[in-house]
């Protein structure tokens, strides 16, 4: 099986934290490599979707609401992972990739902030 981390880029190296980072991934990526590929993409969708229908205030009249805790951890759990695949493939990423990349978890603060923190 071939490295999933390896970068077309014959001369990239990655050392200290990163090197760290991305041995530590390994296996992770591995088992998802093995996963269908529409899976992970279904997943992430739910994890959203389920984190915004669930989402609201997260104190109402001064009282800590389950469903807001809930909303909350779903949508930064989505969030999690997303940020650990752009750091992984960031190397190996085009200018406008990144930028789409990055425009993604930018949408999903905004909906953490106007779901979760406004109101």
């Amino acid at each position: 099986m071939s490295n999933p981390i390896a970068s077309p880029d014959p001369h990239y190296q990655a050392t200290g934290a990163r090197a760290a980072i991305e041995r530590a991934s390994v296996p992770v990526l591995k088992r998802l490599a093995l996963l269908p590929t529409w899976l992970p993409m279904v997943v992430i969708a739910a994890l959203i979707l389920g984190g915004a229908f669930l989402g609201g205030p997260l104190v109402e009249d001064g009282s800590v609401r389950m469903a807001g805790v809930l909303g909350l951890g779903l949508i930064s759990l989505a969030l999690l992972a997303l940020f650990w695949l752009l750091y992984l493939s960031w190397p190996h990423l085009t200018a406008p990739l990144r930028l789409m990349r990055i425009a993604v978890l930018v949408l999903l603060l905004v909906i953490v902030l106007t779901q979760f923190v406004t109101r």
